[in-house]
């Protein structure tokens, strides 16, 4: 019996020693991840010290995004025991955001984040590249005012398949649901109302992203998206959206996505307003839309044939190729380009 006692008890201090000196090995590596990112600034890493969580706290954290910063007073980064391949992002319910960054001379804004989450799983055989990702959020606000009910978007890595773009290393499968977002605040295109999206589709990469490589080397670039499912909502006006686009030799979309919609004619004028295509497109397009829901569409690479609009609405398929962007026979514009090294 006392063997016995002797046996759990120099357990219970092996799980101990390794729980502590996981939670200071985690805390001493985020400190050196923050070195070597140009792009955050982190004032201190504590152990979590909370049963059930191997973890650390950041404390005073700072993250450039885009053409701003975001100031975090504290973050949580944690891992549970049993699952020690899924790192887990707790963020603060609220933050400070910097338009222009912090030396731009703007006021900075209080940045509402409840239940904002974060999640990564790596894979260890693929080294430490990364399995799913997943973030979350419930109401978030910008200077006090509503920018949003709700985000919540999913990737999970899947085969790359017969069908991947040629450059694709890696690919994930998409899910994404944003509820309510308000554009103005953010000071983005204007657009006829707030912007709700449900999506599922796949997006293929040029590599396979690993979270915890050195700040050297270069981030995965897009070079394909397929769109099994996305339903848009502007203000008033809806679409369904469906296809696929690949980056071409030039970096630029090649493919084809069909928007089914009864508000195409107002869609086109909020696409003018927002400087995204010429006015005279609009007043051309009016008069030829109906004609070109009727053109049939050829099979595309492989893909089905898009099935016909539903009653009440039109079929525009919106094309991409040797670098402009058509709809139906009339060009609308350049092509969108692809991020590229």
């Amino acid at each position: 019996m006392r063997r016995l006692l002797a046996l759990f008890l120099l357990l219970l201090l092996l799980l101990g020693g390794l729980w502590l000196g996981g939670e200071s090995l985690l805390a001493q590596q985020m400190r050196r991840i923050a070195d070597r990112q140009p792009m955050v600034a982190l004032a201190a890493a504590q152990p979590l010290r909370e049963p059930g969580r191997i973890g650390v706290r950041a404390l005073a954290l700072g993250l450039q995004v885009g053409q701003g910063r975001v100031e975090l007073p504290q973050a949580e980064l944690w891992l549970a025991p049993f699952r020690p391949t899924t790192l887990r992002l707790a963020l603060p319910p609220h933050a400070v955001l910097h338009p222009g960054g912090a030396d731009a001379g703007l006021d900075p804004l209080e940045l509402g984040l409840a239940d904002a989450m974060a999640r990564l799983r790596l894979q260890p055989l693929s080294g430490l590249g990364l399995a799913s990702a997943g973030v979350s959020a419930g109401r978030l606000t910008l200077g006090g005012a509503e920018l949003a009910k709700g985000l919540q978007a999913d990737a999970e890595r899947a085969a790359l398949g017969a069908d991947a773009p040629p450059d694709a290393a890696a690919a994930y499968d998409l899910d994404l649901n944003l509820d309510d977002l308000e554009p103005g605040l953010l000071g983005a295109l204007p657009l006829p109302g707030r912007l709700s999206m449900t999506a599922a589709g796949r997006i293929w990469l040029d590599a396979l992203p690993r979270p915890l490589a050195p700040a050297s080397n270069q981030a995965p670039q897009p070079v394909g998206l397929r769109l099994d499912r996305a339903e848009i909502r502007l203000g008033a006006l809806q679409a369904r959206l469906l296809g696929r686009v690949e980056a071409d030799a030039q970096g630029r979309a090649q493919g084809r996505i069909v928007v089914y919609t009864a508000d195409a004619q107002p869609l086109l004028q909020a696409a003018a307003k927002a400087r995204l295509i010429s006015p005279k497109v609009v007043t051309l397009a009016g008069t030829l839309l109906g004609n070109i829901s009727d053109l049939p569409l050829p099979e595309q690479e492989g893909h089905p044939v898009p099935p016909p609009a539903a009653k009440g609405e039109l079929r525009l398929p919106l094309s991409f190729a040797d670098g402009r962007t058509s709809l139906g026979p009339m060009v609308l514009g350049p092509a969108p380009a692809f991020p590229r090294r």
